[in-house]
Order: structure tokens, then sequence, then C-alpha cells
């Protein structure tokens, strides 16, 4: 592929920079945690439609196979999960009453709750659970889940509410893993028909679909956990445009505005009548300098690399304070598993004295990004600006999503990509970089022995063992990977007064659970 199918892509330089488990994320000077946006204990009121806004509708409706945050979103309400994760990632029954590791790990045994019925009116059993998995581990039908439940070997249904689950390899992890989002339990009935006929055990109900405009869900009345189901009903509303958006939330259209634009929560953060959230998270955008293409393939040009930006700067200017630097592994400070690592600041000197090492003299590469993610250009952009001071031409090319995703991923030498954050090690860190792994671009074992490092993480049952491995393994990253992190981005989102039990989502999709409205 040749740039000239690109013409007329590069940006104009302007200045940017002058002005057990648990993955959580440090909180922002002057903002509060987010166990500070807890509400109070006022008994909740029922009844209501809660209608938040969203800029994009779903791409398909069925959870397991959807890709978009407004199709996990849609899942979190119609469909459970086996588990559920509490505030420190740890995982808490759902659809499962109980969980046991046998064989070391290398097999689990799960119990099925019993009473539990689908909105069609069949009754939950061992034989939904199977199916569920079973279809998790089939290519042509898995979509976006593929192997979402780990490294499973084979599911085998003990009995109408047992199951058991034989790992490839002992998996410690997989109790957490089943709170996944691509981790919804399906009906065996009409499993491969739930983009069009969705059947969940939720706690509320499909109602209607009007593709481009609206989802409504209406409440479950046999959902198995009536304390946690205060509304009526659900709708998503899709408004692309922020100052769209911003005129429904103001005008009483809607109650919630999510994944919203930094400038819209920086306009309406001090606005009466409603409340704006700004909370960690472990969403990051990467640089990705891919270990199997030239100049990356030198490690010494990884490691220059990763001292041209800014890392402070960058958070300031481009998510206006907004979130925390980040230090080139896929963990945010605060995690559970995360290490005491070297910070990684703007070294100038040390990058071009590494880049001399390397023999990389007059680089010019292009480094690609689109609009439609946003801050990503804003974030290259300050990085070509750095790279300019050391004679490092870094030439931005700024193109819609649709051709990047045809394009550049995984095709290119250097370029932005966006990633939501993850409870488990497992899909953090293992299907990230190991070299088999699903989201490993360049498929490259970018340090030697990293491989068999990832493999002991995950197979390793123990914890305190598991968080040692766990160190050594983000030690080699932070050294030799093929992604840079420059930053860890908080959610933010702005809900009328009358939202109640509101907790901003700490990975990707928000929890009506619990959530009602005053008025």
């Amino acid at each position: 592929m040749t740039l000239s199918r690109f013409p007329n892509l590069i940006l104009p330089r302007r200045g940017l920079l002058g002005g057990a488990m648990a993955l959580g994320g440090a909180a922002v000077a002057g903002l509060p945690t987010r166990a500070g946006y807890a509400q109070s204990g006022v008994a909740p009121r029922k009844g209501g439609v809660l209608r938040f806004c969203r800029p994009d509708p779903p791409d398909m409706l069925d959870p397991m196979q959807t890709n978009s945050f407004s199709g996990m979103e849609f899942g979190q309400m119609v469909y459970d999960n086996l588990v559920t994760l509490d505030d420190k990632a740890q995982p808490t029954p759902q659809l499962a009453t109980e969980w046991t590791a046998e064989k070391g790990g290398q097999e689990w045994v799960v119990t099925i709750r019993e009473g539990v019925k689908f909105h069609s009116g069949d009754t939950l059993t061992s034989a939904d659970v199977v199916a569920t998995i079973e279809r998790s581990m089939d290519r042509s039908r898995a979509g976006a889940g593929l192997g979402c439940f780990g490294p499973v070997a084979a599911v085998s249904a003990e009995g109408p509410h047992k199951i058991r689950v034989a790992m490839t390899m002992p998996f410690g992890e997989f109790p957490v893993v089943l709170a996944y989002r691509a981790c919804r339990i399906l009906p065996a009935k009409g499993i491969d028909s739930l983009r069009d006929t969705p059947n969940g055990t939720g706690p509320f109900k499909f109602k209607d679909f009007q593709p481009g405009a609206s989802i409504t869900m209406e409440r479950n009345p046999d959902y198995w956990n009536p304390d946690v189901l205060h509304l009526d009903g659900v709708r998503m509303v899709f408004i692309r445009e922020a100052v769209a958006m911003q005129a429904a939330i103001r005008g009483g259209q809607v109650d919630l505005i999510t994944q919203i634009p930094l400038e819209t929560y920086l306009t309406m953060r001090n606005a009466r009548g409603f409340k704006a959230y700004s909370a960690p998270t472990g969403d990051y955008h990467t640089i990705q300098i891919m270990a199997n293409m030239d100049p990356f393939k030198n490690a010494k040009v990884r490691e220059a690399f990763q001292y041209i930006p800014d890392r402070k700067a960058i958070v300031a200017s481009a998510l206006f304070g907004q979130g925390v630097p980040g230090n080139d592994v896929v963990l945010p400070p605060g995690s559970f598993y995360l290490p005491e690592l070297p910070v990684i600041d703007q070294d100038l000197p040390r990058a071009k004295k590494l880049l001399e090492e390397a023999g990389v003299s007059n680089l010019t590469i292009d480094a690609y990004t689109t609009s439609d993610r946003q801050p990503a250009p804003k974030m290259i952009l300050a990085f070509s600006e750095a790279a300019a001071k050391i004679g490092v031409t870094v030439r931005v090319r700024d193109i819609p999503y649709t051709e990047y995703a045809a394009n550049v991923a995984r095709k290119m030498p250097m370029y932005s990509s966006y990633f939501s954050g993850s409870a488990t090690l497992y899909d953090a860190i293992y299907k990230i970089h190991h070299s088999k792994g699903i989201y490993n671009y360049g498929n490259t074992e970018v340090a030697p022995g990293l491989d068999g490092k990832l493999d002991a993480m995950i197979a390793e049952v123990d914890t305190a063992r598991r968080k040692e491995i766990a160190a050594d393994v983000l030690r080699l990253l932070q050294r030799h990977s093929d992604r840079m992190v420059p930053y860890f981005r908080n959610y933010v989102g702005v809900t009328s007064d009358k939202v109640q039990g509101f907790q901003p989502p700490k990975y990707g999709t928000i929890e009506t659970r619990g959530t009602w409205l005053s008025a």
C-alpha cells in the first residue's frame, strides 16, 4: 500500500502543547473518587423510564457478537453474567452461586442459580450455560466474543444446575473472566438468532428498536433479583452531535448523556440541575509502533520513541486534565497487579542518543490517526511536534475511521489505537501481548521469553504468585513493548439531578441495576 492512496491528509503543524484482581485507576487531583459519587441512603423510588443518550447506535443486538459500546450496554440490561464484580473487581454471584477450582485450576465447577427465567418464559438450566460457552469457542458464531471465557477445552453439564469447564491449561482468573461483557448467558434455544429476537434473563426486556434513533427496554416483572430493579424501563437515544446531545439533556428530553466529548463535560460540570462525572478508568489510547515492521523491529528505536512525548502536557491539553499520564504498560495507576516501575518522562537527549545507537538518522515516518476517535489526533500531533526537536519527522495523517480500519490497523508501522480497560490479566495483558494473542497486532514476541511468562501468569491459581509473575511481565513490557500508552482516560458523563444510584462505569458500560429516578 502506498501513501498516495491518502492524499492531502497531512495535518498542518500547530502549537498544541504550549498552553484481588483489581484494575482501578488513581483519582485525578481535585476530583472525587468513584466512591465519592455514591448516593445518600434515601430509599429508591420505583417507576419511571431512564432516557440516556449515546453518540452511536449498536452494530447489533447480539451481546456476544457486538463490538460497539451501545451494543454492550444493551447486553448489560437485557442479559446477566454468571458473576458480577464488586468494587475491588472481585467476583460475586449473579447467575452462578458457587465456583470451585479443581486439578489446580485445570477444571472449574460452577453451580447455576435455580428459579431464573429467560424473557421467553423458559427456565435457565446448565444446558444454556454450556451452549453459551460452546458458542464462544466457535469462530464462525462467536464474533467479538471468541474465546471470551478463557482457554476452554471443553464444557459439560453435570445435572440441571451445574457445569464443569475443562481448560487447556490451569486458569486462575476464570471466575473474574465470567463477568466480562461478552460473557452474557444466552438461551440454548435460538442462540444464533439473538440479533433479531433478544432473549436474556436480565432486568429489562427488549421492546423496540428504531435503527439509528432509539432502543426501548421495559421492566422484566419476573427478574430474579427485584431488589436492584427500580425503573419501569430504559430508552437509549442516539445523538451524534455534541451540541444536540447537550441541548437534549438541558431541555429535559434525556436524563443522562454518556461517552461525551470532554468539551461538553467542561461546559456542564458546574451547570445547575445536573451532576457531572469524571472518574478514573483503565481506558487508554496507544501509539502503536509495530515490532514486526521497520524501523521498529529495532528495540532501541522503540525505546527511543518512549522518551519523545511529554505525557503530562498531553493529559493537560488533549484530555483537559481528565486522565492520568501513562507509563507504557496497559494497567493504570492503582492496579492491584502493577509493580513499582521507572517513570517514563520526556527525555529528548536520551531519545536522540538511542536512535544514534540504533544507527537511525534523518528518520521520516507517517503516523496514522482518525478524528473519529478523539482525542487521538491531538496525542499524535503532540508527539510529532516533540519528535521534530530531535530531527525526527513524524507526518500526522488524519483519515476517516472506515479507511483507517481497512487500511491502517495492523498494516502500518505507526498509528493510534484505543483500548478499554479490563478486570483480568488475561484480557488486559495476555490477549494483547502474547504472540498468539488475538490483539497482538504484529503477532510478535517483543522480548525473549515473554510468551512463557504470560502463559505462567494466567495459569497460576495462587494470587500472590500470579502477582509476582505479572510484575516480571510488566517490567519486560515497559522496556520492549510495541505499543506506547501516553495516558489513561477518565470516564466523563452528565446526568440530571433526578438520576440517583448512578456510578461511573469502570469497564466501559453503564450499569442500570440500582439506578432510579427521584421524580
